[in-house]
């Protein structure tokens, strides 16, 4: 059973978080500027000569996920600081290691969600690459229980996790304090908004990438797909529906905690 989102037809900042520019009350000579009026201390801005970040203008089509703690907060609430870094320690690096080996490349973290893209998917008739996306997907479901227990021969309480992909058109660019890409656009956007719709420890994907994998019939049977629901998006409120996803053969998941050698 599905269900329709109204998405409000405009892009969200920092990757699908719902407050816009009305829920936080502006004074000062920051309206002013906004306003396009001049002020005592508006005519002194500049903008750094040096740009933190720099769009580099090359787009790509990438398929990209986010991989986002539930209830992170409350569970967390209680732990000494100690056990608490250990806690997201162990999420962060095992998660990233199971990217890594399928061929996806990190982009950043932050403590309870880590986004990742896979670079091969840019050449949309690479089969393997779009397999490889699902593969990972569900692998890390797989490996819950592996995670779980490392947590708990450490004395820290279970996770659980949400996963959701998506493939679409990302802005390419770079922080000035960094050596890695950063990705950024309504692909982005929209993968962060539907995370929230995959059950505990399970996988979603937007209806762009739900495409790509049904044209390629080898990689499409091997999983189940259900839409759970669709969001209306962009000035003609279009639905986009989501999909679940599971592995129909569930598998044994090796060592989640180490990096395999990279692809050549």
């Amino acid at each position: 059973m599905s269900s329709t989102i109204e998405d409000g037809g405009g892009d969200d900042d920092d990757y699908g978080g719902e407050e816009g520019l009305d829920d936080f009350p502006i004074v000062g000579s920051a309206q002013e500027i906004l306003d396009d009026k001049p002020s005592a201390s508006s005519s002194s801005f500049d903008f750094p000569a040096e740009e933190e970040v720099s769009f580099s203008g090359k787009s790509e089509n990438y398929c990209v996920c986010f991989i986002d703690m539930v209830n992170s907060t409350v569970v967390t609430s209680g732990l000494a600081s100690a056990k608490l870094v250990r806690y997201y320690s162990i999420f962060l690096n095992a998660t990233a290691a199971i990217a890594k080996n399928f061929g996806a490349k990190v982009i950043k973290n932050a403590g309870d969600c880590l986004i990742y893209y896979f670079p091969a998917t840019s050449d949309p008739a690479s089969n393997a690459a779009f397999s490889d996306v699902l593969e990972c997907c569900t692998a890390m479901i797989d490996a819950n229980k592996v995670i779980n227990a490392r947590l708990n021969t450490e004395g820290l309480p279970p996770l659980g996790y949400r996963i959701s992909a998506d493939y679409g058109k990302v802005e390419v660019a770079r922080s000035a304090t960094s050596n890695s890409d950063d990705l950024f656009g309504s692909t982005m956007n929209l993968c962060a908004k539907i995370n929230s719709k995959a059950p505990k420890n399970g996988v979603v994907v937007g209806a762009d990438l739900y495409r790509v994998i049904q044209s390629i019939p080898a990689v499409a049977e091997l999983y189940n797909f259900e839409q759970v629901c669709s969001y209306l998006v962009g000035p003609e409120q279009q639905q986009y529906p989501v999909f679940s996803v599971a592995r129909r053969q569930k598998r044994n998941i090796v060592n989640p905690f180490k990096v395999m050698p990279a692809r050549s």
